[in-house]
């Protein structure tokens, strides 16, 4: 496994929200909500091809939305190795929020 970047981690996050699966709009609106942050669709669609690649991510096709010329719509999946990994990282930050935990920080 190996450890996320801040913006796989989000997506994957707003994946299990979205109990494990969802069409993008969703997971748009799930990261923006999460984050207070706005995500291009093309820079989350280049994110989740990549989360594909790494085995993260799965997807398929849904049955056409029921209206005339309705059309079908990618639905991705958090896959176990996905969740694995989000664990991972996860794992890692509480290590590192311990580690910090009584450290004061002039900002």
């Amino acid at each position: 496994m190996g450890i996320l970047t801040l913006r796989e981690e989000v997506i994957l996050s707003a994946l299990v929200l979205l109990s494990g699966s969802s069409g993008g709009v969703p997971i748009r609106d799930k990261i923006i909500e999460l984050t207070g942050k706005e995500i291009v669709y093309g820079t989350l669609y280049n994110l989740m091809e990549y989360l594909m690649q790494k085995g993260y991510v799965t997807t398929h096709k849904s049955d056409p939305v029921p209206v005339p010329g309705g059309r079908s719509k990618t639905i991705y999946s958090i896959t176990k190795a996905g969740k694995a990994a989000l664990q991972e990282t996860m794992t890692l930050h509480e290590k590192i929020r311990r580690r910090l935990k009584n450290i004061e920080f002039e900002v």
